[in-house]
């Protein structure tokens, strides 16, 4: 049955399947690829192919001509298309554009996209590259806890330690990763994520993580939820977690597959070491695990590590200046004094926040200060015993207003200026410890008393402290104005003035 050729080139048209031409046209789907091949060979459009009259058209499908003619192009050089294509972002789109530019700068002929890409797909499929297919280079990193207990000695009671192993891989490569610890709690899933980076030198566009609750709060159909610290985490690093779907173990089947590859290569090499701490098993883990990424595949050349070195890396990005630190998060509201109180310690904040709730993100040795999730300031954490206030003069008002000056010196002045029984009591309040910035505080409120009640009342209010207690507090002296006993004092002073003799306050002290 002859080859309706222009019948084939009017459905090509219409975008027609080669498996749907077959069908309708009662032809093996072979000889109907090898018609659209030999057609997209020829440089014509359907259109021009459909409107050929007999005898040309016949002429252009001869297989001897073709073949002839098919000489003349430009073969690709699939090798180099390979490394481009690992590259993320890279098509086989775009490779074919650059490839015809490339011919018609030389005058010569290329191949049309669909021979294009059915000898590239045929190359890559007897290649190093057929990882390509499915994952790009430097795009996907994925990371899970092995279900085997690696295990150590107790030098101490001689009992058997299981561990737990964290097992991370490179989607592209396979190159993988492995680290040891005593538990799966979030600190170690953290550091685990860390190491891995270093060991890779880079870090991936997206991480494949599986729903453990270390790592994600909650993953379904409407959203994703992430632990605050594993988000935190990604931020860091600049990549994107993208948990696997529930009950999808293909979503992740690079590690699970390396899981039993490491199972067998690492723990069961090392069935027969005797290792006294976690210390010791992890330095020989890291010797066995080069051992794996260097061993040749099977059925291909090079291994994991020459895949990664030559390919993966390369397209990682940059790992940060510094690594991801293990922070806390504490809440916390701003004081009037512009400064949020942390282990009985004082950190300013823009006076511009006074009154609003903040979150502090606590690590080691320094604290980060956010508003809303935005970035505020950063302090370094006090540590020393007289070190009670860390503060940035930018965060206090402009107006300075009594609490901006927080020293032991300015609170006597001005308690001085106020009244002798005043500044006797903020003496005492100053050197009830060794730490007077502690004391600060009580001494501002007991001063602003006297913008609500006078300087008299509160000198007054000062030396009836002193009278009934040993060590007068701003709240004792706010309650005897509270009550007016201030007031109630001076009359009955008054009244006993006129026929006796009154003694003062230093009287009673004696």
């Amino acid at each position: 049955m002859p080859i309706d050729y222009r019948e084939i080139a009017r459905l090509k048209r219409k975008e027609v399947s080669n498996r749907k031409i077959a069908s309708l046209l009662v032809l093996s789907r072979n000889t109907v690829n090898k018609t659209v091949a030999l057609m997209s060979a020829s440089q014509r459009s359907w259109l021009e192919i459909e409107q050929m009259d007999d005898e040309t058209l016949n002429k252009m499908m001869n297989k001897s001509e073709m073949i002839n003619s098919t000489a003349s192009f430009v073969v690709p050089d699939y090798e180099k298309l390979g490394k481009e294509l690992a590259r993320p972002g890279v098509t086989m789109q775009l490779l074919w554009e650059e490839y015809m530019d490339e011919c018609r700068l030389s005058k010569k002929q290329g191949y049309k996209i669909t021979q294009f890409k059915k000898y590239f797909n045929d190359y890559l499929s007897k290649s190093d590259f057929s990882q390509v297919i499915r994952h790009k280079a430097g795009e996907r990193m994925e990371v899970d806890w092995a279900g085997t207990k690696p295990c150590w000695i107790d030098p101490d009671t001689g009992e058997r330690v299981d561990g737990y192993l964290f097992v991370s891989s490179c989607s592209f490569s396979g190159y993988s990763f492995a680290w040891v610890y005593p538990n799966m709690k979030s600190s170690s899933w953290i550091d685990a994520h860390v190491r891995m980076y270093d060991y890779y030198g880079g870090v991936s566009r997206i991480l494949i993580p599986d729903n453990l609750k270390v790592g994600v709060t909650k993953n379904s159909k409407e959203e994703v939820v992430l632990n605050r610290l594993y988000s935190d985490l990604a931020d860091h690093y600049g990549t994107t977690i993208i948990p696997t779907r529930v009950r999808k173990p293909k979503d992740k089947a690079t590690v699970e597959n390396v899981v039993g590859k490491l199972t067998t290569h690492i723990i069961a090499r090392m069935r027969d070491y005797q290792f006294f701490s976690i210390d010791e098993y992890n330095h020989q883990l890291l010797i066995e695990l080069d051992k794996f990424n260097r061993k040749p595949f099977q059925k291909k050349e090079g291994s994991r590590f020459q895949m990664f070195i030559e390919i993966e890396k390369p397209q990682l990005l940059p790992l940060p200046k510094h690594s991801y630190q293990l922070a806390i998060w504490k809440k916390a509201k701003v004081q009037k004094n512009s400064h949020v109180c942390y282990q009985k310690r004082f950190y300013s904040v823009p006076h511009s926040l006074i009154g609003q709730e903040v979150q502090l993100k606590i690590y080691n040795d320094f604290m980060e200060i956010f508003f809303n999730s935005v970035y505020v300031h950063r302090h370094p954490l006090l540590t020393y015993e007289n070190e009670l206030y860390c503060t940035d003069p930018t965060h206090l008002p402009k107006d300075r207003t009594l609490y901006n000056d927080w020293t032991a010196e300015r609170f006597i002045r001005v308690a001085k200026s106020k009244g002798r029984f005043v500044h006797q009591v903020v003496l005492k309040i100053l050197t009830q410890g060794k730490a007077e910035q502690k004391y600060f505080k009580d001494c501002y409120n007991l001063l602003k008393l006297a913008d609500i009640y006078s300087d008299q009342r509160l000198d007054i209010a000062c030396q009836l402290a002193l009278d009934l207690f040993a060590r007068p507090s701003y709240k004792n002296i706010k309650t005897i104005l509270s009550n007016n006993q201030d007031r109630k004092s001076i009359s009955t002073h008054q009244s006993e003035s006129k026929g006796r003799f009154v003694r003062g306050g230093d009287y009673y002290d004696k």
